[in-house]
């Protein structure tokens, strides 16, 4: 296929020829194999589709009628082989564009190596280093900053949040051939020398002879193992670089400071998340924690091995420490094995004990098996071994050999697995467990009636519920105990089965293998006391964490928080599980309830009250921040997004969601997972200082921002309360064929009905994504912008001088200019075809049409630039050299979109034969956007 990657005007100034001469060897390649596997007459229809889809881009009707015409007369199998060739496209430009990211990082790298560390020159942009600096700069002492570094807590939690298109199998190939690339690539001149693309093109033919779609719907557990997928494949051996980054940038600018251990860390959703997915069981969620502890144990078990053979360090030669003799004379280490071991290596101590602890390992991952948590334990078997034991083992031996000669052999291998056992410990993640409110009130409700104590719980009003729920908690209301009691139903008992699993579990692998229990949908302090009653009823002890999502509960966040710190029984629960608050924020129902920017300042609104009522209450906050891959549900720069919102960063502790297709796209990669995760540190350093010293904003700034998201929340509403909209947005999407898509194990819709307010916020940002609208992500923007902007040229220079100097409201425009550019108000109109009623179709498509001018020419006025993007050309050449690759995706999916809707009487082949194509088009239009929901 051919590639025509030349620098946009606005991106000159950048040296794109390495990543121009990669995409034109792979477009190459990926056409020889077309031509050799499909035959050239494929190859050529590719072309001729993406030659009219260039012309229609430069406003060219005729060849954008010629584009739907020749769509319109291929043949399904004809269709399906042309959206694999420009699906697999994406998939090499992708690689190419990350490889590009990866040789300019490694270079970046390298020079600061070769520089002066105490000089600022080439110091990696939004590096850890970069944070330490600007701390320095900003006069942080080192006592402030030991503070800072101490209370440093990251934690990163993987969900199986339904976007990530890509089966495990296409995610290994694509690894293979990044891999493929970068050793490609001569280090010093970063070109590619002629060399035999043979293995190149096995290996991109085998990727087009591979299946896209999955033959079934996911389980949970095949999703938990693709999570696993990123740990074993780059998040295992890329996180001891970061803590030695934060290590040696402190070393130099901060010698007096001490660096911590185990500030990252990573949690997990998939198998714990239970809201609206009922597939999410008490054993699926044992079964997940299994899966979690053997990858550990496997990992660690392997390390020790090698590391053995590596510490053969003579007792003769140097002695050991007291302390490690003494813990090789625990009889935990010793067996028959090591006994013979012991007899044939009798001066190698250090050598013994890591065999010791090796043995340890190899027994508790025999026992990970279903058996293990069905009951409790009589007492602490050999097998039951702790993440702390590990980790004492490792550092007696770490400190024996750093008070001698040999203290080079502390660093290196031993250091690495100090800092994996600080990271991953036994358990890989931590698993949240997370159910929505209203199951909770639901099985309060039946547990009450059955019991004799209270009928009609749910009809109580809050100030009722609150005195039984005390009442019970105190004991002073008295019921049999859960054991004993009557039948549950179903629906019941899967809302208490966890918690009971979580008892059983904490007390045989230990607490820290469990994160927080997250409530969905929390309204009042009733939903966190029930949590705590059926915690308390089932021996769990877990911290909670109240979700607050759409407009009212964020407003609301901070007396429902005040009212929880005052109630004594939750104050109990709260001491309990160590004294610290999460708050998790949603930030794609928030979204969805009342537009992009309401939502936004919502967010940010409510995070100031969730800070103050926290640190009022004399409580550690951790704000969790439930963020997506697109801007409509959270994304964008991680920095960027961190030090726009950092009032909750006081106690330098963050929890972040990692969703679906964002996996792939940040963590597959060690290079590019090392990039993630420093710019988010970065954000989390630079924001902990930054809510310590907590900046005011002019009242002017506040005020305008209110009045604008109100006239936002305004014209959102009249949209999405309009009758006829959802009416407009099922026919001109396809939201009907992503919820069929085999990619996730969750429904779409939380509950049997079709209203917004239930449908998941995933595939309706998924949907309007797809059809190129991009809806979520930036309609009524204009509209609250307008609002500010109509009171003329001091209004004007009002929200530039925000722009330029309140980083939340910039983050804000600059990240709905990239939404906005990768919409297309052209495709998006072809969609709108497929809208039945003329009248529907005209009168929705128009009010949104004239949103989307009004937004781009807002934003163009704030920014003073000629055209969005202006001041990303990086981003800006990247969208605008990728559509007339996606264009002919959006044309054929509309085209069998359509078929498939007026054929029901259609053979069952045929139609599967279009569902087959439609469901291809929706991950070749995901890889071209880079995004789905």
């Amino acid at each position: 296929m051919r590639s025509d990657k030349k620098p946009t005007p606005a991106a000159r100034g950048h040296n794109f020829s390495l990543l121009s001469e990669e995409v034109r060897r792979l477009g190459a390649v990926l056409g020889r194999v077309i031509a050799e596997l499909e035959g050239p007459d494929t190859l050529a229809a590719v072309e001729h589709l993406r030659r009219l889809a260039k012309a229609a881009r430069r406003a060219d009707a005729a060849a954008f009628r010629r584009l739907d015409e020749k769509v319109a007369g291929l043949e399904p199998a004809a269709a399906l082989r042309i959206a694999l060739a420009f699906t697999a496209y994406f998939e090499l430009v992708n690689l190419a564009e990350e490889d590009y990211r990866i040789a300019i990082l490694r270079r970046r790298r390298a020079e600061r190596l070769r520089a002066d560390p105490t000089q600022q020159h080439g110091v990696i942009r939004e590096s850890i280093e970069a944070a330490v600096l600007a701390l320095k700069e900003a006069g942080v002492d080192d006592e402030e900053m030991q503070e800072i570094v101490d209370e440093l807590r990251i934690e990163l939690v993987l969900t199986a949040h339904p976007t990530e298109s890509k089966r495990r199998t296409v995610l290994s190939k694509l690894r293979r051939l990044a891999d493929m690339l970068q050793t490609s690539r001569t280090p010093e001149s970063q070109t590619f020398p002629e060399r035999d693309s043979g293995p190149l093109e096995r290996e991109i033919a085998s990727l087009w002879l591979t299946d896209r779609v999955r033959s079934r719907r996911p389980e949970v557990v095949d999703e938990v193992k693709t999570g696993l997928w990123f740990f074993d494949n780059t998040l295992w051996e890329t996180v001891p670089h970061l803590v030695e980054d934060l290590r040696q940038a402190l070393a130099v600018h901060y010698p007096g400071v001490r660096a911590p251990g185990g500030w990252l860390t990573f949690g997990s959703w998939i198998g714990g998340d239970r809201d609206g997915n009922p597939n999410v069981t008490a054993s699926v969620t044992a079964d997940s924690l299994l899966l979690h502890r053997r990858m550990a144990i496997e990992r660690h078990r392997l390390a020790a091995q090698q590391l053995s053979r590596l510490l053969t360090v003579s007792n003769r030669r140097i002695q050991a420490s007291p302390e490690l003799i003494e813990l090789l004379r625990d009889s935990d280490q010793l067996s028959e094995h090591i006994a013979i071991l012991a007899a044939r290596y009798p001066n190698e101590p250090y050598r013994l004990l890591l065999a010791g602890l090796r043995q340890r390992l190899t027994m508790a991952w025999g026992e990970c098996t279903p058996e293990l948590l069905s009951r409790l334990p009589k007492g602490d078997g050999p097998g039951q071994i702790r993440a702390r034991d590990v980790a004492e083992t490792l550092r007696t031996a770490a400190q024996s050999l750093a008070r001698g000669p040999a203290g080079r052999l502390a660093d290196g291998e031993l250091e690495r697995l100090v800092q994996q056992v600080d990271t991953f410990g036994l358990h890989t993640a931590r698993l949240d467990l997370r159910q929505h409110s209203g199951r909770h009130e639901e099985a309060i409700e039946e547990i009450l009636e059955a019991h004799g104590v209270q009928s009609g719980y749910s009809d109580l009003s809050e100030a009722k519920k609150r005195k039984l729920l005390a009442g019970l908690l105190s004991g002073r209301v008295q019921m049999v105990p859960l054991e004993s009691g009557p039948h549950l139903s179903d629906d019941t008992r899967d809302v208490i089965e966890p918690l009971r699993l979580a008892a059983r579990v904490a007390t045989i692998l230990g607490p820290e293998v469990l994160g927080t229990y997250v409530i969905s949908m929390t309204n009042e302090v009733s939903d966190v006391l029930e949590a705590v009653l059926l915690q308390q009823w089932t021996g769990a002890c877990l911290p909670i964490a109240p979700l607050f999502e759409t407009l009212d509960d964020l407003d609301r966040s901070g007396r429902v928080l005040e009212a929880m710190f005052a109630h004594k029984n939750y104050r109990a629960h709260l001491q309990r599980t160590g004294g610290a608050q999460t708050v998790m924020l949603g930030y794609s129902d928030s979204n969805k309830d009342c537009g992009y920017l309401a939502a936004n300042w919502a967010l940010y609104r409510a995070q100031e009250v969730i800070a103050d009522t926290c640190e009022h209450a004399g409580v550690r906050l951790t704000l969790f921040h439930g963020r997506g891959g697109t801007v409509a549900r959270g994304g964008g720069p991680a920095a960027r997004a961190i030090l726009a919102q950092p009032c909750g960063l006081r106690h330098a502790s963050i929890r972040m969601t990692e969703q679906g297709e964002v996996l792939s796209t940040r963590y597959h990669n060690g290079d590019l997972a090392h990039r993630i995760l420093e710019q988010v540190t970065y954000g989390v350093l630079l924001g902990a200082h930054a809510a310590r010293s907590r900046r005011e904003w002019p009242d002017v700034f506040v005020e305008a921002l209110h009045e604008a998201a109100a006239a936002s929340h305004r014209a959102y509403r009249r949209m999405v309360e309009d009758p006829e909209f959802l009416v407009f947005w099922k026919e001109a999407t396809p939201i009907d064929e992503i919820s069929e898509l085999k990619i996730g194990s969750r429904p779409t819709f939380r509950r049997a009905t079709t209203r917004l307010s239930d449908l998941r916020a995933i595939p309706w940002v998924f949907s309007w994504m797809q059809s190129r609208f991009n809806f979520p992500g930036w309609f009524g923007l204009g509209s609250g912008l307008e609002a500010i902007l109509a009171r003329g040229d001091e209004a004007l220079a009002l929200v530039r001088r925000m722009y330029a100097e309140w980083p939340f409201f910039r983050t804000v425009i600059d990240n709905a200019q990239l939404t906005l550019r990768k919409a297309d108000m052209g495709i998006a109109e072809l969609y709108s075809s497929m809208v039945r009623d003329p009248a529907v179709r005209q009168r929705v498509f128009g009010a949104i049409r004239e949103e989307f001018d009004r937004t781009c020419r807002a934003i163009l006025l704030v920014t003073g630039e000629k055209e969005l993007l202006e001041n990303e050309p990086i981003l800006l050449r990247s969208v605008d050299l990728r559509n007339p690759y996606i264009d002919p995706l959006n044309h054929i999916q509309v085209e069998m979109l359509q078929r498939l809707r007026k054929g029901a009487d259609l053979p069952p082949a045929e139609i599967e034969a279009l569902r087959d194509v439609v469901q291809l088009t929706i991950n070749g239009i995901s890889a071209g956007l880079k995004n789905t929901g």
